[in-house]
């Protein structure tokens, strides 16, 4: 019986991007997960005696600005080295070769395969083949698979692949092939990169998403990791993620339907962030909290939305003791009212009502008001403010929404006074 791990999209030095500064964020829990996860993931490694890591490609985020990025990953590969632990690897989309990457000789326990033909790695005391082949350029388009090498006889033969197959939604079609194209190698097991999300794609032949290493925002949400794969002396093979992310990303939907003050809304928002933060297991966490339903507090919500952020943040911060970041407040709630009766009748209000549904159903109507801001964004750009995208349907349905949002409750006569 033998191990190895599959590791993909670790993005060493990533950027974690969408994150506000405010007081009491875990700024360099934040700046150093990606270090981290890989950290995590070589002491997983040394713990549990696995011969074997094969990484399928984005080892980096790009061609790194400096060498302490590659610093970084040569160390912690030199660490398996000294434990008789070997690392073959290719490159993917983001860090094909490069002047920077290509620079710095990395550890001799480290093999990268080929960027001109695939490549196969074996070693005397593995019964193991290691077939694949890294991306000459950034955007590869064609079928790498059909020249992978044939499998070795007599041995367990891997294929490092760093594509999105068939097509996998949010990820560019590099490297294109099906699973037939797989399953015509007659592999043992492909180790396959590019796609974040873990996915045990197919059993016969066992081909595998092992996701990135650490989520790096909004969108990759839940735990990250690598997988585990124990090949059986019968040939049975294991096939377990195991999770090793060092900050953990999440959505929080919080109904807010039954909010009546603002005490009701904060006592839901402080419930959902509780049973967020349970599974964390003590790990810091960046959270988005969208905030949603029709809700007697909406008034005083629209009023003043920076506050409830503001209060929503500190929290997060008491509750978690400062290992949770509140990445962004989706205020999303709309008032508790009959839309359909005030809507009706020839009163200027319920011309109003109507006209601001018309322009939510029909956002291409407010291009016929004459709105033009193009003065103003030259005006504050040099300040980096962005003005929305009026071009954009759905960015013009948003705004027509958000209005409608605000007046609504002033139009029914229920304006309520100060925040709580």
């Amino acid at each position: 019986m033998f191990s190895f791990l599959h590791v993909a999209d670790i993005h060493l030095d990533s950027p974690l991007r969408g994150l506000a500064r405010y007081e009491g964020a875990p700024v360099e829990a934040i700046r150093g997960a990606t270090r981290q996860a890989l950290a995590n993931m070589v002491e997983y490694a040394l713990d549990n005696a696995i011969p074997l890591v094969v990484l399928a490609g984005d080892v980096y985020d790009g061609d790194c600005p400096d060498f302490q990025t590659l610093l970084h990953f040569a160390h912690q590969m030199s660490r398996l080295g000294e434990h008789g632990g070997q690392v073959v690897m290719i490159r993917g989309n983001h860090d094909a070769d490069n002047d920077m990457t290509s620079a710095l000789r990395l550890p001799d326990n480290v093999t990268v395969l080929p960027p001109d033909k695939a490549g196969t790695w074996r070693c005397e005391s593995l019964p193991v083949a290691v077939h694949g082949r890294s991306y000459p350029a950034c955007d590869v388009t064609d079928n790498l698979v059909r020249d992978y090498p044939a499998p070795l006889p007599g041995l367990f033969n891997i294929g490092l692949l760093h594509t999105a197959l068939s097509g996998r939604p949010g990820h560019a079609s590099y490297a294109p092939c099906t699973l037939t194209d797989l399953a015509a190698k007659g592999y043992d097991y492909w180790a396959l990169g590019h796609v974040h999300e873990f996915e045990y794609v197919s059993q016969a032949p066992h081909a595998v998403f092992s996701g990135c290493l650490q989520g790096r925002h909004a969108r990759e949400t839940g735990p990250k990791g690598c997988v585990r794969v124990d090949v059986g002396d019968d040939g049975l093979i294991h096939v377990e993620q195991v999770i090793l992310d060092a900050l953990r990303w999440d959505m929080i939907n919080v109904s807010v339907a039954n909010a009546r003050s603002m005490d009701d809304l904060y006592a839901l928002v402080d419930s959902a962030l509780k049973s967020a933060l349970s599974p964390l297991e003590g790990r810091p966490a960046a959270v988005r909290l969208r905030l949603h339903g029709q809700c007697p507090a909406h008034a005083r919500i629209a009023r003043n939305p920076e506050r409830v952020i503001a209060q929503i943040r500190l929290m997060a911060t008491d509750l978690s003791q400062a290992r949770v970041w509140v990445e962004k407040v989706l205020l999303e709630t709309t008032p508790d009212l009959n839309l359909a009766a005030l809507s009706q009748g020839d009163t200027p209000q319920a011309g109003l009502v109507r006209a601001l549904e018309n322009l939510e159903d029909n956002p291409e109507e407010l291009t016929k008001l004459g709105v033009d801001l193009r003065d103003l964004q030259a005006k504050i750009s040099v300040s980096a403010v962005n003005l929305p995208d009026f071009d954009d349907p759905e960015t013009r349905a948003a705004l027509a929404r958000d209005v409608r949002n605000m007046l609504l409750p002033m139009l029914a006569g229920t304006s309520q006074g100060p925040l709580d």
